[in-house]
C-alpha cells in the first residue's frame, strides 16, 4: 500500500513539474528574448500568440517599446551620419577654398621670383620649394576629394564614382552601371559612395587586390551596389557582430550601418585567398529615409 501512495506521489510531482514547466514557458521565452536585447543590433521579437491574455498584453507591450528604440535607434545614427558629412563638406570645401588658394597663391609668386632670379643655386633652391608646394596642393585636393567630393554634391552618384575610379591608386579598378536615369535620393547617393569608397579602400590596402570591379545598378524598385576584389580574402566569421573597442573591422560596421539606415542589406562573401565581394542593396520606393 506504501509502495502504491508512493508511486502516486511521485507521479504527481511529476505531473506538477511538466504542467508549470508548460505554464511557465511563455515567461521563459520573455525571459530569453528580453536578455537578447543588445545596443546596436537589430532587436529580436516576442511573438504575442499566447493563450493567456495577460502575456499577450505583455509581449505586445515589449514589442512596442523594441519598435521604438529602434527607431530612435536609427535617428540617432542617421542625425550622427548626417553631422559628419556635413562637418566633412565644411572641411573639404575649407581645404579646397582657403588651403588650397594659398598655396596657388604661392606657387604663382614663386613662379614670378623665379623669372627674376639669375643666381643658379638660388634658382634650384626655388624650383625645390616649388615642387614641394605643388606636392601639397595636389595632396590637399585629394584630402579633399576623400573627405567630401563635390562632384557628390553637383553631379551625383555615377559622376562620383567615376572619378573615386579614375583617382583611384593600386588595383586596376572598372566601374559598370546599368538602369539609373536619373540622379537617386542624396542619403542614398551618399551611402553607396561611402560603401564603394570603403571596399575600395580595403581592396588596397588591406587585401592586396590587382583588379577591383563595382557594379551599380537599379531594378524592380532597388538599387544594387556589387564591389568585388581579387585579393586576399578573410573569414567574414572572423568580424564581430558588434564592433568592438580596439578591434579591426574593415569599416565594416560604419558600411553595415549605412545600408540598415536606409532600411536596404549590407552583405559580406569572402574567403582567404579568394577575394571579396561587397553587396549592398537599397530599396528606393521609401525616399523618406535619412
Amino acid at each position: 500500500m506504501l509502495g502504491l501512495l508512493a508511486i502516486g506521489l511521485v507521479a504527481i510531482l511529476v505531473a506538477n513539474f511538466l504542467i508549470l514547466r508548460l505554464a511557465f514557458k511563455p515567461m521563459r521565452e520573455l525571459e530569453s528574448t528580453m536578455g537578447a536585447v543588445q545596443p546596436g543590433l537589430e532587436e529580436p521579437r516576442v511573438h504575442t500568440n499566447f493563450s493567456d491574455p495577460d502575456l499577450r498584453r505583455i509581449a505586445t507591450v515589449f514589442n512596442t517599446m523594441l519598435d521604438r528604440l529602434e527607431h530612435e535607434r536609427h535617428l540617432s545614427a542617421q542625425r550622427v551620419l548626417q553631422a559628419q558629412e556635413r562637418e566633412r563638406q565644411r572641411v573639404a570645401r575649407e581645404l579646397h577654398d582657403q588651403t588650397g588658394q594659398a598655396l596657388t597663391h604661392e606657387i604663382i609668386s614663386l613662379d614670378l621670383l623665379l623669372e627674376r632670379t639669375s643666381d643658379a643655386k638660388a634658382r634650384q633652391q626655388l624650383e625645390a620649394v616649388k615642387r614641394t608646394l605643388e606636392e601639397t596642393l595636389e595632396e590637399v585636393h585629394r584630402m579633399s576629394q576623400d573627405l567630401r567630393p563635390s562632384v557628390l554634391d553637383d553631379l551625383g552618384l555615377v559622376p562620383a564614382l567615376r572619378t573615386l575610379v579614375k583617382q583611384a591608386t593600386g588595383p586596376e579598378v572598372t566601374l559598370h552601371v546599368d538602369g539609373l536615369r536619373e540622379r537617386l535620393p542624396p542619403p542614398i547617393e551618399t551611402a553607396l559612395y561611402r560603401i564603394a569608397q570603403e571596399a575600395l579602400t580595403n581592396a588596397n590596402k588591406y587585401a592586396r587586390a590587382s583588379r577591383v570591379v563595382i557594379d551599380l545598378r537599379c531594378l524592380d524598385g532597388q538599387v544594387r551596389l556589387r564591389v568585388r576584389d581579387d585579393g586576399a580574402g578573410f573569414d567574414p566569421a572572423s568580424i564581430p557582430e558588434r564592433e568592438e573597442p580596439g578591434r579591426a573591422g574593415l569599416g565594416i560596421f560604419g558600411m553595415r550601418e549605412r545600408a540598415t539606415l536606409l532600411r536596404g542589406t549590407l552583405e559580406i562573401h569572402s574567403a582567404p585567398l579568394k577575394g571579396t565581394e561587397v553587396v549592398a542593396q537599397l530599396p528606393l520606393e521609401d525616399r523618406h529615409a535619412g
